[in-house]
């Protein structure tokens, strides 16, 4: 019986032990939002409030056609639920900021406008830990942003310290 019991008890602990607090990360993500079809490129920062509680700062430019671009900023909560040994799932919520630039010739006359607007994100993702310092993840998040709704996939890795 009390082999039972120290056994679950490490268990327990093992499948509770999340990230650790005051954790901090940086990495590059690759993004693919829809529904332009929509490549892009960002940054992102990370800490870990507690031991399940992640704050994220990321900002994404997507590299558009010749007409449109666009860019983002984010600010976003993950809660980390330790699935597997290095594999962790989270949802996420938060909130975005976003700037499109459209920029286009007609008839001689060049035209340019921009114009930005804040929205929520919603959404979840996959970070499996290769080691101690490096981690890879694939996330999915909606923008919602008025009539500009988008679905971002995105892939990256981060590095711990």
């Amino acid at each position: 019986m009390k082999k039972y019991f120290i056994t679950m008890c490490i268990a327990l602990v093992g499948f509770c032990a999340f990230a650790q607090k005051g954790e901090k990360s940086v990495g590059l993500n690759f993004s693919y939002g829809t529904p332009h079809s929509d490549l892009g490129i960002g940054i992102k920062g990370q800490y870990n409030f507690t031991d399940a509680i992640r704050g994220e700062l990321s900002g994404d430019y997507f590299l558009g056609d010749d007409m449109l671009n666009m860019w983002d900023i984010n600010i976003n909560a993950h809660y980390l639920f330790n699935v597997a040994e290095k594999i962790k799932v989270y949802p996420l919520v938060g909130v975005t900021y976003t700037n499109w630039n459209v920029d286009f010739d007609f008839w001689g006359e060049s035209y340019s406008e921009s114009t930005g607007r804040f929205g929520a994100n919603l959404g979840g993702g996959v970070q499996y830990d290769i080691n101690d310092i490096f981690a890879v993840d694939f996330e999915a998040k909606y923008q919602l942003i008025g009539d500009w709704n988008q679905l971002v996939f995105g892939i990256g890795a981060v590095y711990k310290f």
